[in-house]
């Protein structure tokens, strides 16, 4: 048998643990949406950039599919 005070403690202990779980998550949704929000300017910014021709061109195009990639 477990005394009151111990499982009181570790009800506490859980109830906390939660919390701060769900504190975590919240944070964390919330820093999702800013940077999302702020990223949205820059693949705005890539797409507005003229094309070049030729072999130089075509490896910024790679680099700036990859970039927006990473972006999105």
């Amino acid at each position: 048998m477990v005394p009151k005070v111990v499982q009181d403690a570790g009800y506490t202990a859980v109830g906390l643990g939660v919390l701060a779980i769900h504190h975590v998550q919240t944070r964390r949704r919330d820093l999702e949406r800013k940077v999302k929000a702020g990223v949205a300017p820059v693949t705005g910014l890539l797409d507005a950039l003229p094309r070049l021709p030729g072999p130089i061109g075509s490896v910024l195009e790679v680099g700036r599919a990859r970039l927006a990639q990473a972006l999105r």
